[in-house]
């Protein structure tokens, strides 16, 4: 196996693997990636970790046919660290690759390309076209609340179902909070094969946003079995869907809340910054006072101090108290993208909600801590 390719075109296909190939693990052939070449002029590179695996193709000039499997991140490394041109990749005898660039040369030991695991056959999946913008949001607006507690094995990821008026819907918790958004992802959702809701790994959510936000070509999505199918420009990633149950989440969203406050997104997340600094390390705890035309924010450190600020907000209720994982509110409000944000309470023992001001479509669900 031979070929030349621009150093631009190899360094976009080793740095897409990077997320995918394992920095440790007891089977070194998961830190490689695949070179594949064929006379039809491609390259395809391909990386995977068992669960979630990535190909792509490159255009380049074929010597000759073949394959073989280097080490990622090394190679990464030396292709970063070239000049701007061409490097040709060639095979040696028992599996050595010689990395050419000029004057500069390596010779790296790969490993057979027979000992990588392949990817599964998605040839016969039903892919449909998914608005690329609308996914995108999806997964920034849910991600943060997926788990990484990896006993809770089916919080490691996000919910992905149809829902009423022909949209979609991503759920994402893990236990102490919640995001949840619909948005119409499919033109036509009964052409989009989601029988039942499935459960996306967090690194192939990642892999996918990762995709989205450096391309701007059309996306395609599927279910091939227990896999998911994602394809964007020349790029495939498949992903082992998450086993198990998902959590019956429409029991945490409240259906009405008592107290509806409207607040200034910016200025309630720059007081939850400061006043968080002298909170506890392990719990992050604050208390929200809502009394007459007052939102108080304060925490108490015995071991540091105590901190306070006062907002002004449209209420003429009765006073209430509730604590929260000042993160856990700051991540909610940093992910809403409006000015303002409807803050819902029912009583002190209650889950805080909070929405982009005037919308239903997007909900964080935090819930309360004992202060």
């Amino acid at each position: 196996m031979e070929f030349s390719i621009h150093t631009s075109e190899l360094t976009k296909g080793l740095y897409r693997a990077q997320g995918i190939v394992e920095k440790k693990t007891a089977m070194p052939i998961l830190s490689n990636v695949l070179f594949e070449a064929t006379k039809d002029g491609k390259v395809s590179i391909t990386a995977t970790d068992l669960e979630v695996g990535m190909t792509g193709e490159h255009p380049a000039e074929v010597t000759s046919e073949g394959s073989i499997t280097i080490s990622a991140r090394h190679l990464y490394d030396i292709v970063r660290s070239l000049p701007k041109g061409t490097v040709t990749i060639k095979k040696m005898p028992n599996n050595w690759a010689e990395v050419r660039s000029g004057s500069i040369e390596f010779k790296m030991m790969g490993m057979a390309a027979e000992d990588f695991q392949s990817l599964p056959n998605f040839a016969k999946a039903k892919l449909f076209v998914a608005d690329r913008v609308q996914l995108k949001e999806m997964i920034d607006k849910t991600s943060y609340a997926v788990s990484s507690d990896e006993t809770r094995y089916n919080l490691n990821g996000a919910f992905l179902e149809k829902v009423e008026n022909k949209h979609f819907r991503m759920v994402a918790t893990d236990g102490h909070r919640l995001s949840m958004l619909d948005a119409k992802l499919v033109e036509d959702v009964e052409k989009a094969e989601f029988a039942e809701g499935v459960i996306i790994p967090r690194k192939g959510l990642m892999e996918m946003k990762r995709l989205l936000e450096s391309e701007e070509s059309e996306c395609e999505m599927g279910l091939d079995g227990n896999n998911l199918v994602f394809k964007m420009a020349a790029v495939t990633v498949v992903m082992r869907l998450l086993d198990g149950q998902f959590p019956e989440y429409r029991h945490v969203v409240p259906e009405e809340q008592k107290i509806i406050i409207k607040v200034d997104r910016k200025q309630l997340l720059d007081s939850l910054r400061r006043i968080s600094i002298l909170s506890s390390d392990r719990t992050l705890g604050v208390k929200l006072i809502l009394s007459k035309e007052s939102l108080l924010v304060t925490t108490s450190n015995p071991d540091l101090g105590e901190a306070k600020e006062s907002l002004k907000v449209d209420y003429d209720g009765e006073e209430i108290t509730v604590g929260f994982n000042a993160r856990y509110l700051m991540d909610a409000l940093a992910s809403i993208d409006k000015d303002h944000v409807d803050f819902c309470l029912e009583d002190d023992l209650s889950p805080g909600v909070l929405r982009p001001a005037g919308e239903d479509r997007y909900t964080c669900v935090v819930m309360p801590m004992r202060i």
